[in-house]
C-alpha cells in the first residue's frame, strides 16, 4: 500500500524534503513518469472522443475517458495534498497513543488488517485481470482493433505499425489502472483504519464494565483524549478522500450509462471478447463505487455506535463526580461524526444507491 504508490509517483519518498540530487530527482519523478503515459494517453482519448463523427462512435471512448478524468482528479489530489497524506500515514504508524494493549486488542487488530487485505488483493487482482482480458480479447477479432480506444496519430491498422499502438496502450492504460486501483485503496484505508480505531474505543469502554472507578477514572481520561485525537485524523481523513470520492460517484453514473450503452450496440456474437471485458469492467466500477461508500459508512457507524458502549461501562456504581464526567463525553458524541465529499454529501451506502438509480436513468434517457 505504500511502496508501489511510491513507485508509480502517488506518495512522498522518504527524505524527500532534504537537499541534493537524487532528492530533486524524487521530486520530478511523478511528472516524468505521468506527463507522457498518463496525461497524454487521457488527453488522445478525449481527443478521439470529440473528434468522432457520431454520438454511437465517441460512446465506445467515453465510458473510458470519464473514468480516467476521475483519474485525473484523484492524482492531483493526492499531488496537492502529498504532505498531509505522508504525515496522516505516519501518525497512525508510529504515534503511541495508537499501541494496543493487550492479546484481546492484538487479535482484534490483526483479523481487521486481514480482512481488509483480503477484500482489496481481490479487487486490485481483479482490476488487473480485466484489463489484462482487455490487452488480449483484441487479438480473437478479425479485424484491428485497439483494447481500448484512443486517437493515434498514424494509419496503425497494419500489420507493421498495429503493435506500436497497442503496446503504448498496454503502458498507458497499466499505470492509470494501477494508479486508479492503489488511489482507492489507500483513501479506502484511510477510512478503516479510523473505523478500527473507532472500534477499539468501545471495546475499552466495554472492557470497564466490571472496573472499579479508581481503576476506571483514569482509563477514561485517556480514552477521551484518544477520541478526540481520533476525530481530529477523521477531519484529516475528509480533506484526503473527499475530492477523490466526489469525483468517482458524480462520473461512476456516466462510466456505467456510457458501459451499458456501448454493450446495447456491441453485441456478444459481433465482439465476445471486447463484450466479456466491458461487462467485467461494469462489475470492477460497481464494486469501486461501493467500497469507498461502504468504509465511510463503518466509519460513520462504529463512531456512532460509541454511545451504546458508554452504557456498556460499570456507571451505575461510580460517583457522582465521574458520572459527571461520563455525562460531558455523552454530549461530546452528540456531535455527529460524518465524512463529506464536498460539501454535497456524506459518504455511505445511501450515495452507492443514489448512483447507481442516477445510472439507470442516464441509460433510460
Amino acid at each position: 500500500l505504500l511502496v508501489i504508490p511510491r513507485w508509480i509517483g502517488h506518495l512522498e519518498w522518504r527524505n524527500e524534503g532534504e537537499d541534493g540530487v537524487f532528492t530533486w530527482l524524487k521530486r520530478i519523478y511523478p511528472f516524468v513518469l505521468h506527463l507522457p503515459l498518463t496525461f497524454t494517453y487521457i488527453a488522445l482519448m478525449w481527443y478521439e472522443a470529440i473528434t468522432s463523427s457520431d454520438f454511437e462512435e465517441a460512446g465506445q471512448v467515453l465510458y473510458m475517458s470519464i473514468t480516467e478524468l476521475a483519474l485525473v482528479t484523484k492524482l492531483l489530489n493526492i499531488w496537492y495534498r502529498r504532505h498531509e497524506a505522508a504525515n496522516l500515514i505516519h501518525e497512525l504508524q508510529h504515534d503511541p497513543a495508537f499501541n494496543l494493549r493487550n492479546s484481546e486488542e492484538i487479535k482484534f487488530w490483526q483479523q481487521n488488517q486481514r480482512d481488509f487485505k483480503r477484500i482489496f488483493y481481490w479487487y486490485i487482482g481483479g482490476s488487473l485481470f480485466v484489463a489484462a482480458m482487455g490487452y488480449i480479447s483484441v487479438f480473437f477479432q478479425e479485424d484491428y482493433e485497439l483494447p481500448f480506444g484512443y486517437y493515434v496519430p498514424f494509419e496503425w491498422r497494419t500489420r507493421e505499425r498495429y503493435f506500436y499502438a497497442w503496446g503504448y496502450n498496454v503502458v498507458a492504460m497499466t499505470l492509470c489502472c494501477l494508479s486508479n486501483i492503489l488511489l482507492d485503496t489507500l483513501g479506502c484505508y484511510f477510512m478503516f483504519h479510523i473505523a478500527s480505531l473507532f472500534r477499539l474505543l468501545g471495546m475499552r469502554l466495554e472492557a470497564l464494565k466490571n472496573a472499579a472507578e479508581e481503576k476506571a477514572r483514569p482509563e477514561l481520561r485517556r480514552i477521551f483524549q484518544l477520541h478526540s485525537k481520533v476525530r481530529r485524523l477523521t477531519r484529516e481523513c475528509e480533506v484526503l478522500v473527499s475530492p477523490y470520492v466526489l469525483s468517482q460517484v458524480v462520473f461512476s453514473a456516466f462510466i456505467i450509462c456510457f458501459s451499458a450503452y456501448r454493450l446495447m450496440h456491441m453485441g456478444f456474437k459481433q465482439r465476445p471478447g471486447l463484450f466479456v471485458t466491458t461487462v467485467q469492467f461494469v462489475a470492477v466500477m460497481i464494486v469501486q463505487i461501493f467500497l469507498p461508500c461502504y468504509y465511510g459508512n463503518e466509519l460513520t457507524f462504529h463512531a456512532n455506535a460509541l454511545t451504546n458502549s458508554v452504557f456498556g461501562t460499570n456507571w451505575l456504581e461510580y460517583s457522582v463526580g465521574t458520572r459527571k464526567l461520563l455525562n460531558c463525553y455523552m454530549e461530546f458524541l452528540k456531535r455527529p461524526v460524518k465524512v463529506r465529499a464536498g460539501v454535497f454529501f456524506e459518504i455511505g451506502l445511501p450515495i452507492f444507491v443514489k448512483t447507481i438509480n442516477n445510472a439507470y436513468c442516464f441509460f433510460a434517457l
